[in-house]
């Protein structure tokens, strides 16, 4: 059987389910791979059958291919995404041999493509019963999130004594990979924080917990949140990764220092914290208006 034989199969399979738009990304995504599979084999596609490639690590061998071309990681990935679905159909139907065994794919270098804009945030904000303690709980993780860029389970592991009041600074001793970082808190939030703070009465030395339990606010209980304010606000691409995307996106186009947004989002690689540049310059260049941060992320000179 040719690698053209089981190309069209493969695309038979797929129409069953697949819209039009897909298919025609698949059918133009392939087309790469298998420019790669007759430049390795030295034979077109209805000459090849995988017999050709016996003992060859092919998938490893596209993505070095691609890379070479210097293409970004995330075009390598979409790419990569189409052959791995090729390939473990293939694999499955006893077409191959296991191709993808042990293979990783490239790291994820796109731009996060969306941030909230200061009309957004309004809409949101509307949707928070101030007059309740669990409406001025749910504001105050959402602003943590949005305009001290802290991770959800950073806002869920926060007690009140990492809150340094007299610096506006958070001590984030729970964050991701076990690693600890600072960030500021502007001093609106501090104070919506100690009005939430007195209206509880609890035990727990976390600052947001459950009003029926008492215990720490759980993970599902964030993303039921997200998903209420999604609906209220109108805002479907709401989720709490977005205000940190747009933390990071507001800081830098306020003026903010690259390396001091690496420590407030407490990235370990430098690289990931640059991806936010592009999306800042992007935002510059089309006037948009992006969420503004407090004014203290920038007059303490950071």
């Amino acid at each position: 059987m040719t690698i053209k034989d089981t190309y069209d199969m493969f695309i038979r399979n797929r129409s069953v389910y697949c819209s039009p738009e897909t298919l025609r990304s698949y059918k133009g995504h392939l087309k790469i791979f298998f420019d790669f599979l007759e430049e390795t084999g030295g034979k077109d596609t209805g000459s090849l059958s995988f017999a050709d490639f016996a003992g060859v690590s092919l998938f490893g061998d596209f993505v070095i291919y691609l890379r070479e071309k210097n293409i970004r990681n995330v075009t390598i990935r979409s790419y990569c995404r189409i052959a791995k679905a090729y390939l473990r159909y293939c694999y499955q139907n006893d077409i191959c041999q296991d191709y993808l065994k042990g293979v990783k794919m490239p790291p994820d270098d796109s731009v996060p493509k969306e941030v909230l804009y200061s009309d957004e945030v309004k809409k949101i904000d509307a949707c928070f019963d101030m007059q309740t303690e669990k409406g001025r709980r749910n504001y105050c993780m959402f602003h943590l999130m949005l305009d001290c860029g802290l991770r959800s389970q950073e806002v869920r592991h926060l007690r009140y004594e990492n809150i340094d009041r007299e610096r506006n600074i958070i001590h984030i001793l729970d964050s991701k990979g076990c690693k600890s970082r600072i960030t500021l808190i502007p001093h609106f939030l501090i104070r919506e924080i100690d009005h939430y703070v007195a209206l509880c009465a609890r035990s727990s030395s976390f600052l947001f917990v459950s009003l029926r339990s008492g215990e720490p606010v759980t993970a599902d209980a964030i993303k039921h949140l997200f998903s209420r304010l999604k609906k209220e606000s109108g805002i479907k691409r709401l989720h709490a990764h977005l205000l940190r995307h747009t933390f990071a996106t507001s800081y830098l186009i306020g003026g903010g220092n690259l390396e001091f947004l690496r420590v407030f989002m407490g990235h370990s690689d430098y690289n990931v914290t640059k991806i936010y540049s592009q999306l800042a310059a992007e935002s510059k260049m089309l006037g948009v208006d992006v969420y503004h941060l407090d004014p203290i992320f920038f007059t303490k000179g950071y």
